[in-house]
């Protein structure tokens, strides 16, 4: 599938903090990983071979154009048929499972599960760690 390469993942998602936390995570796995913070970059991002990604995960809530929206977008388009898509989020999980249905998402990733296994690893190494 990735022809030598590392596969690519491309993170959408509008809160800066969250897309560094995840693409840390990510790079530290082996993975490309490219950031976008709007649907429109993200879209200049897939549309460029050299960096269209293998795996989006798109944030559902987004100004302008929405995770569900973009996830159609990406799905409708033949040139895009070998992107998976997961959806992540802070919404309860029986209306992500609905948006994911209704865009064609491949998956979904609850967001606090995402950022609470990151966390927790990041502080179970050093327990002595100074608390703020």
């Amino acid at each position: 599938m990735t022809g030598g390469r590392k596969p690519r993942i491309l993170i959408v998602d509008d809160s800066e903090m969250t897309a560094r936390i995840i693409e840390a995570d990510l790079v530290t796995k082996g993975f490309e990983v490219h950031v976008a913070d709007t649907a429109d970059k993200a879209t200049k991002i897939i549309l460029k071979k050299q960096t269209r990604p293998d795996l989006v995960l798109l944030d559902v809530r987004m100004p302008n154009v929405n995770g569900e929206q973009f996830c159609r977008f990406i799905k409708s388009n033949s040139l895009f048929k070998g992107i998976k898509v997961l959806l992540c989020s802070g919404e309860n999980v029986e209306e992500l499972q609905r948006i994911c249905r209704e865009a064609g998402a491949d998956g979904y990733v609850p967001k606090d599960a995402v950022m609470s296994s990151l966390v927790a690893r990041e502080l179970s190494p050093s327990p002595a760690a100074p608390q703020e």
